[in-house]
C-alpha cells in the first residue's frame, strides 16, 4: 500500500538516489526541500511497473517560486484494471514549500515541507483518505557536495477500520559529489519503520548541453537502471529502464518544461 512508485523517470534511471539531488518539479515526491532550486517548471511521467499489463502509474507535478519561498503541487495514481473494471486505485495529492535556513557564498541550506493526502478505493469495498506529513533538508557546500535528509509520513498515518495498516514511513539520507564539470555521483540510504534498509547509487553525465545519460545500482531487491535526458528550449524529456531480478523490465518516460 502505497510504496515507493519511484514517479521521476530521472530518478529512476540512477536507482532512486536523488534525496541530496531533488531540484526539478518532481522534488515534491522526493525531498520538498528541492522545490527551492526547481524554479518555474511543470512535468509528467507515465509507466507500466515491471511491464505489467494490468498496472499503471501516472504523476503530474509542477513548481513555483515567489518572495516567500518556493510551493509544489504533485499528484501521483497507481492503478491496477481487471479488463474495463478498476480493482484498486491508490492516489496521492501533494502540496509542499520550500525556503532557505541559511544561504551565503559556501553554503546553502534549504528546508521544506509537505502534506499529501492518500486516497485508497477498492472496487465494491469502499474507499479512504489519510493525510501524511513530510520534511526534508538539503545543503550545498562548497558548489560540489550536496547532503540531504528526508523524513516521510512523520505523524504515521494509518488505514483500515477492522485492522490498521500504516502508510509506510521512511528515512532517507543521501550525498552527491561532483567532481567534474557535468558529472555528478550520488548515494542514498533509505529505511522503513519495519527494519528495512536500502543502498542505492547513481551517476550522471552531461555530454552535451542538451544530451545527458544516468545509471544507477541498488540494492533490496538488487537492481540496475539506466537512461537519458534530452533538453531542448525549455523541454525536458526523460526516459529510464530498470531491471528486476525476477520480474520484466520497467519503462519508464517523462515529459517536463521549464519557464
Amino acid at each position: 500500500m502505497f510504496n515507493d512508485y519511484e514517479p521521476s523517470a530521472r530518478a529512476r534511471s540512477m536507482s532512486g538516489a536523488v534525496t541530496s539531488l531533488s531540484d526539478d518539479y518532481s522534488a515534491i515526491f522526493y525531498n520538498p526541500a528541492g522545490l527551492k532550486y526547481a524554479s518555474d517548471q511543470i512535468g509528467a511521467t507515465y509507466y507500466r511497473p515491471f511491464s505489467n499489463d494490468f498496472q499503471t502509474v501516472s504523476t503530474v507535478s509542477g513548481s513555483y517560486e515567489s518572495k516567500i519561498g518556493s510551493f509544489g503541487l504533485g499528484y501521483q495514481v497507481m492503478n491496477v484494471d481487471y479488463y474495463d473494471v478498476n480493482l484498486t486505485s491508490e492516489q496521492k495529492f501533494s502540496l509542499g514549500h520550500s525556503f532557505y535556513l541559511n544561504k551565503d557564498i559556501n553554503t546553502e541550506i534549504s528546508f521544506g515541507y509537505s502534506a499529501n493526502l492518500y486516497s485508497l478505493s477498492y472496487h465494491q469495498l469502499g474507499e479512504e483518505s489519510k493525510i501524511g506529513i513530510n520534511a526534508g533538508v538539503i545543503a550545498v557546500l562548497h558548489q560540489r557536495t550536496r547532503l540531504g535528509f528526508m523524513l516521510t509520513n512523520i505523524n504515521k498515518p494509518e488505514m483500515g477500520k477492522n485492522e490498521k495498516h500504516e502508510i509506510p514511513q521512511m528515512l532517507a539520507v543521501g550525498i552527491s559529489y561532483i567532481p567534474y564539470q557535468g558529472v555528478v555521483t550520488a548515494i542514498d540510504l533509505k529505511k522503513n519503520w519495519e527494519g528495512d534498509t536500502e543502498l542505492r547509487t547513481g551517476v550522471e553525465v552531461e555530454l552535451y548541453p542538451a544530451f545527458i545519460l544516468r545509471m544507477g545500482v541498488r540494492n533490496n531487491p538488487a537492481s540496475y537502471s539506466c537512461g537519458a535526458g534530452f533538453k531542448v528550449i525549455g523541454i525536458n524529456i526523460d526516459y529510464a529502464l530498470s531491471t528486476h531480478a525476477k520480474l520484466d523490465l520497467t519503462h519508464h518516460v517523462a515529459l517536463g518544461y521549464k519557464f
